[in-house]
């Protein structure tokens, strides 16, 4: 195995000069780190990052755990999160936990095996108490999209209430006044909130989802959105306007109300938090919120890197606000109701 003195006997140099160049720590003069840089290739040396590590305190890696690598949402995230990381020089180290918080704290116990320098999380439903296990004191963790109670980490979430407004100010100017809801479980924060946004600006309009037309699904997934969508082909009566409170949920209706031969929006307009990735594969383009993903990404990144630097500054919230991206999944049936 090649050394750094042997890189360093071949450039003419001596080995702390090597190591100035391949960690661009300290100055060292154009012409020496081309001679460097030329022995380096030459001979195919291979920083030992173990070693480095174990010298540095640092492995210059970070581990990101996401709830569902397929959505699309999370995969904007995690390319905002590499532009902000590997310009520094990390590595991510990338899981998925399918929506099981036991795998996803399954993954930061490996992780934290592995001595990463931070993490980021999109929680699957782990509590403060699980996270507490698995983070010691000091542990450098922003989380994003999902709030976990109590946790004392940074965060990155949605303005889910202003996001939600949007939608809930169009439905109402295109004469809607009888909704459903779908979500996913109680226990994600991103989805009880959009919940209590959805119902609580409707009531101060005038209006209440019934509960045969609000459905709490299992997990945030286009499977449980087919189930509703089937439920709600099913219906004798159905609302003028379903919210599904994440695009995955929405996929799903979409598909199982297509396969029934229920048209959207002539039969049923449809809305969703969080455009969908294969829009383009439906009948109608769906209306929805676009969230920032990316650029939540990019944010927590920057917020994990001055946690790194400087641990005594406080922790915080940021909110991230989504724009209302208009598809044509959402009928004026204000005329339906003067006509009556």
């Amino acid at each position: 195995m090649v050394t750094l003195s042997d890189v360093a006997k071949r450039a003419g140099v001596s080995a702390s000069t090597v190591s100035r160049v391949v960690n661009n720590n300290g100055y060292v003069s154009k012409a020496i780190t081309e001679r460097v840089v030329q022995a380096v290739n030459e001979l195919d040396y291979r920083t030992n990052v173990v070693a480095r590590s174990f010298r540095s305190q640092t492995t210059m890696t970070i581990g990101v755990v996401v709830s569902d690598l397929m959505n699309s949402y999370f995969m904007d995230a995690v390319q905002g999160i590499d532009e902000i990381l590997s310009a520094e020089g990390y590595l991510l180290l990338i899981a998925s936990s399918y929506n099981v918080a036991s795998k996803e704290l399954q993954y930061c116990l490996e992780f934290d095996g592995r001595r990463v320098d931070g993490t980021i999380l999109a929680s699957a439903g782990a509590s403060q108490a699980d996270l507490a296990k698995v983070f010691r004191g000091g542990a450098k963790l922003v989380l994003i999209d999902r709030l976990v109670d109590g946790a004392p980490f940074d965060c990155v979430l949605d303005d889910n209430e202003g996001g939600v407004k949007q939608l809930v100010d169009y439905l109402l100017g295109m004469g809607h006044r009888t909704f459903g809801l779908v979500n996913g479980p109680s226990g994600i924060t991103a989805g009880r909130e959009r919940v209590f946004a959805f119902e609580s600006q409707l009531h101060e309009a005038g209006y209440t989802v019934p509960t045969h037309w609000n459905w709490s699904v299992p997990l945030f997934s286009d499977e449980y959105g087919y189930q509703v969508g089937q439920k709600l082909a099913d219906m004798a009566q159905r609302p003028t306007a379903l919210f599904c409170t994440n695009n995955a949920l929405a996929q799903g209706v979409l598909m199982a109300l297509a396969d029934r031969g229920i048209k959207v929006p002539e039969d049923i307009s449809v809305v969703s938090y969080g455009t969908l990735a294969n829009g383009h594969l439906f009948r109608t383009t769906i209306t929805a919120i676009e969230q920032p993903a990316r650029q939540t990404g990019r944010v927590a990144a920057k917020l994990l890197l001055a946690r790194i630097r400087d641990d005594n500054t406080p922790r915080g919230i940021v909110r991230m606000p989504g724009t209302l991206s208009l598809g044509k999944s959402v009928q004026n049936v204000s005329s339906f109701y003067t006509s009556r």
